[in-house]
């Protein structure tokens, strides 16, 4: 996301008025710190003046910490300066034990008063599934992140392996900076699941995990 001029060469191309990252960790780019402000906001900054020179909207997609509790705002992945420096920000799930109640949370508005949470479902299966709307719902961000019971049931390393796989999927990441979302002890024992691969950047530097290569 970093080459502004390729995104906008593709616009100006297609005449976009939807730019949609999906997930938005996958395009930061290796050498952007997903947790770090000073280094997402410069990201942020470019894509803002390139809607604002198109008038377009950029979507971002970004999944959900491991870690429970705390404001809904705070529950996504990487610095919090992400949900800062949008306009609009929700949260899609559904309701704790309940996978047939869905529905799209507004979490943030800065641009009007915030919407009714919007229920939706997934119909059918596989290749063969859409999503219907259902119109307005009672959940709230409260009812999406609330314990599943059976979310609960699985194992922490389980967690963990699922975590990891995402996270060193576009390669390798300090141990630093995964253990701010899960024990350390965790995510070692998920690591050895994983086939994680341990190396020091340099001489005495920090560990780096990546994913061993087939």
């Amino acid at each position: 996301m970093k080459d502004v001029t390729l995104l906008e060469n593709a616009i100006e191309q297609t005449q976009a008025r939807l730019i949609a990252i999906d997930p938005i960790q996958s395009y930061l780019g290796a050498e952007v710190d997903a947790h770090r402000s000073n280094e997402t906001r410069p990201v942020m900054d470019g894509l803002i003046d390139l809607a604002e020179r198109h008038k377009a909207c950029v979507l971002l997609i970004r999944h959900l910490s491991k870690a429970s509790g705390g404001r809904a705002i705070h529950r996504g992945l990487g610095s919090i300066d992400l949900t800062g420096a949008v306009r609009m920000e929700m949260i899609a799930g559904n309701a704790a034990g309940d996978p047939t109640k869905r529905a799209l949370v507004p979490i943030k508005n800065n641009v009007g008063p915030r919407a009714d949470s919007l229920g939706y479902e997934i119909v059918g299966e596989e290749m063969q599934a859409r999503l219907e709307w259902r119109g307005k719902s009672q959940l709230t961000a409260d009812d999406l992140l609330a314990p599943d019971a059976e979310a609960e049931g699985r194992s922490d390393i389980a967690e963990a392996f699922d975590f990891l796989r995402e996270q060193l999927s576009t390669g390798q990441k300090p141990v630093k900076e995964l253990r701010k979302e899960i024990p350390i002890r965790t995510l070692q024992r998920a690591a050895q699941k994983a086939g994680v691969k341990r190396s020091r950047d340099g001489d005495g530097g920090p560990w780096l995990w990546s994913l061993k290569r087939p």
